[in-house]
């Protein structure tokens, strides 16, 4: 059965245990909240997981230590229609005030909208909801997508605002879709799932509280795929990516940027995807990606609902004992008047440099047994092999 996301303002709501069984199992899910204010908050923030409102006709405006009034349904009204630049959703009145004779002015003002008295309309407006609603092509995608969404439940509202535009653009509704646009997105969703697989202990710390605590998602998708991270020094037990799972997340990470961290990923500068744009110039590499970022997502929702015991998952974690490199100079980047990098009398790459943003930033330099060649040491940024060569 298709579910609907439902947002119901009433100031009683949680007395309506019978209304709110029926509805579920009409397929609609309720969300409820007492005041205009809080509920119209929770729109704004989550617009495209809701697919219609349910308004009381009297209900608290800001705060339950007023009276109830219509005040609050013209509020959420005025919010509603201000919201349809973004999306528009349909609304319905559900009251049992309206119906009274001695309420006939209410009655009057609101002639011009979708009003359900509770108790006698109550089918009528579960059928009117679901029949409002599909015509939407938002909860169309929805629907089409079931699992996507399912496990889109908890992250941010731009995932799920991000894949209804790429499915918009795929059923030919945005005819100017800029695909270019959604690589990062699809990156930065990604990267909220990694989180997520810390969150439950799959993925190591390590991965995701590097310099400015932001991902490596390079050395992230060797961690869960079973092999050994080439700069953190951990490794996990077990492999907890299927090949085809892993393979898909190598192809995100290196065809939206070759980077490791995703905010700073500028998708306009990678020379890959610059090439291919003058020989291929369509939307599919995006969809593609798209679609194998579905299958990722599925799969991670599924995998962490059965392994989501933190301590059991923390347990597979180990280090990576390396014999340590000594040191030959340590001190701050800076540049001098011609531009370049240094870190004392080491030059810098400058690529490296502005890219990774560790200027003014304490490094280490190391010799390595590779010939006697300088590297930099404990530095994070956007190499998945050995870091640049500093002399």
């Amino acid at each position: 059965m298709n579910r609907y996301q439902v947002l119901w303002i009433d100031d009683d709501a949680e007395k309506q245990d019978a209304f709110l069984d029926s509805a579920y199992l009409e397929g609609l899910s309720i969300t409820y909240f007492k005041t205009s204010k809080s509920g119209m908050e929770e729109l704004s923030n989550k617009l495209s997981f809701y697919d219609a409102i349910i308004l009381d006709a009297r209900v608290f405006n800001e705060s339950e230590d007023e009276a109830p009034s219509l005040l609050g349904l013209h509020n959420s009204i005025k919010k509603i229609n201000n919201l349809s630049d973004r999306k528009k959703i349909p609304y319905f009145i559900f009251s049992g005030y309206i119906n009274k004779d001695e309420n006939a002015s209410a009655r009057e003002m609101l002639a011009d909208e979708k009003i359900y008295i509770k108790g006698k309309d109550n089918q009528r407006l579960f059928d009117s909801i679901k029949d409002e609603a599909d015509r939407q092509i938002e909860t169309q995608i929805k629907h089409e997508n079931q699992l996507l969404f399912d496990a889109l439940k908890e992250y941010p509202d731009t995932a799920r605002d991000t894949f209804i535009s790429i499915f918009k653009g795929l059923k030919g509704f945005n005819q100017l879709f800029e695909d270019q646009l959604y690589f990062t997105q699809l990156r930065i969703i990604l990267e909220t799932m990694f989180r997520k697989a810390n969150d439950y202990g799959i993925l190591h710390d390590k991965c995701v509280k590097t310099i400015g605590n932001k991902i490596n998602l390079t050395e992230s998708c060797s961690f869960l795929s079973g092999y050994d991270t080439k700069h953190l020094n951990v490794k996990c037990l077990i492999t907890h990516f299927p090949k085809v799972i892993a393979t898909n997340v190598q192809n995100l990470i290196y065809t939206t940027g070759a980077a490791s961290h995703t905010s700073e990923v500028d998708i306009t500068q990678n020379i890959d995807i610059q090439a291919y744009r003058q020989n291929i110039n369509t939307p599919y590499l995006l969809y593609s990606l798209a679609l194998q970022l579905m299958d990722v997502l599925i799969w991670f929702d599924g995998y962490s609902n059965v392994n989501s015991d933190v301590e059991v998952n923390q347990s597979k974690w180990e280090l990576i004992q390396f014999e340590e490199i000594e040191t030959i100079y340590e001190g701050a980047i800076e540049q001098d008047e011609s531009g370049n990098y240094h870190c004392g009398p080491y030059l810098l790459n400058k690529n490296y440099v502005e890219r990774s943003n560790h200027v003014e930033e304490i490094i280490k330099i190391t010799e390595s047994s590779d010939n006697g060649r300088l590297y930099l040491k404990d530095i994070y940024p956007f190499f998945a092999s050995k870091y640049e060569t500093v002399l």
